[in-house]
């Protein structure tokens, strides 16, 4: 709401320092005729402010945030210039474009600086974690975290009486409720708000520690529902096939470009083929740009890591700016893939991963993606614990499917990509 309060008045103030007061009439009466302009002004800075993280809830160093917030502006004059060159009837000239999009940068960049200082300093709310001391250990490490909105005080289940007595108490997290069943119920209809601690995790990082899951969880979660919703499914097939679609015609160019340049710096083989496991674990073809050296597997399939030195040189940016993975929207097509979700996995890692962590293979229970949750959160994974890591992020996605979330990662993977900013 106030970054579009913010380009409202950046207008405003972009009218008054270009136009005299007769030309300024005429100007404010053009966008009063001209409603969509508005509209696209002010969905256009939600989405490049989002994809350029500016709506989440870590604390950014002022650099970072000045960056940020540069990007987003720029970001914003060329998706307005783009729209008035697409509409000729909307009119927006380059000096107005120019004064409101400083405006409304420097206002941004105001607001956010307010806002994180306000953030650090409020007084926050109680909320009193139960459980066993070698239990509640990583939690507290929450109470750090920057976008951790409670105090958080340790208690065991004895201690639980005497702590609500001594305060007011904003929520109450459990490590094992099933052993304080009776209690919890009444003190959850008493008004106080009870979760089981794998919730302070989801609402802080996004993600669900296996640890502190149950089987019983993926049962009586009505969240975890949703991978039945029909709706969804087939509303995001769709929007999957006509994205993927236009993308692939847009970067066609691109990825014949860079399909040349592995073919005369790396050599054959220019595209890399691998088995992969779809939902329900159906195999099926995953087809990348090839990125790595044609010996890069000798000694048997190994993990990929971030500075992995099986990668060529050319490799690296194609990796970079994720031009590897174009061709990967023919697999979007075929509907081995969608757009957003797990990423796709080998068949032997799968195995292998499945007999170590918990819950692995709840992750084929939707389909794969180009991207996903875990990918614009975290860099690759080589060992068990990072694997693990992923996975808490995928069983976050598939229990919060939505649109939003769904935008949400596209958005996010465009700042990866460009702005080089991971979550």
């Amino acid at each position: 709401m106030l970054d579009a309060l913010l380009l409202l008045g950046a207008a405003l103030l972009a009218h008054y320092l270009r136009f005299n007061p007769i030309d300024r009439a005429a100007h404010f009466a053009r966008l009063a005729e001209h409603p969509g302009l508005v509209m696209t002004g002010v969905v256009g800075i939600w989405l490049v402010a989002t994809a350029a993280e500016l709506y989440q809830r870590a604390h950014l160093l002022p650099g970072e945030r000045l960056l940020r917030v540069s990007l987003a502006a720029w970001a914003w004059g060329v998706l307005l210039a783009l729209a008035t060159y697409l509409v000729p009837p909307w009119k927006f000239g380059r000096g107005l474009l120019l004064f409101t999009t400083l405006a409304w940068a420097l206002g941004a960049y105001a607001v956010r600086a307010l806002w994180d200082r306000w953030l650090r300093g409020r007084a926050k709310p109680r909320a009193l974690l139960v459980g066993k001391d070698e239990d509640l250990g990583p939690l507290l490490v929450l109470a750090r975290h920057p976008a951790c909105p409670w105090q958080l005080t340790p208690v065991t289940p004895e201690q639980l009486e005497e702590a609500l007595a001594d305060g007011e108490t904003a929520l109450v997290a459990v490590t094992n409720p099933g052993t304080m069943a009776k209690q919890l119920a009444m003190l959850h209809f008493s008004g106080v708000p009870v979760v089981p601690a794998a919730e302070l995790w989801a609402f802080v990082e996004g993600r669900l520690p296996v640890s502190l899951l149950s089987p019983e969880a993926f049962l009586h979660q009505r969240e975890f529902g949703g991978i039945h919703w029909e709706v969804f499914n087939r509303t995001t097939r769709v929007v999957d096939l006509v994205v993927a679609l236009v993308l692939l015609v847009l970067t066609l160019p691109v990825l014949l470009a860079a399909a040349v340049a592995v073919w005369f710096v790396d050599g054959r083989p220019v595209f890399y083929r691998q088995v992969r496991l779809g939902q329900f674990g159906k195999p099926f073809v995953l087809w990348k740009l090839r990125t790595m050296r044609p010996d890069a597997e000798a000694n048997g399939p190994e993990f990929a890591a971030a500075d992995d030195p099986r990668v060529t040189r050319l490799g690296r940016l194609l990796r970079r700016w994720r031009l590897d993975e174009l061709p990967q929207l023919w697999n979007v097509l075929l509907g081995h893939i969608s757009l957003v979700g797990p990423r796709p996995e080998r068949p032997e890692f799968v195995l292998k991963l499945a007999a170590q962590i918990p819950y692995y293979t709840f992750r084929l229970a939707v389909p794969p993606g180009l991207t996903g949750w875990a990918q614009v959160n975290m860099p690759y994974a080589r060992t068990v614990e990072e694997h693990q890591r992923k996975l808490e992020y995928d069983l976050y996605f598939i229990r919060e499917r939505s649109f939003s979330l769904y935008l949400l990662i596209l958005l996010r993977t465009v700042s990866a990509a460009v702005f080089g900013v991971r979550g």
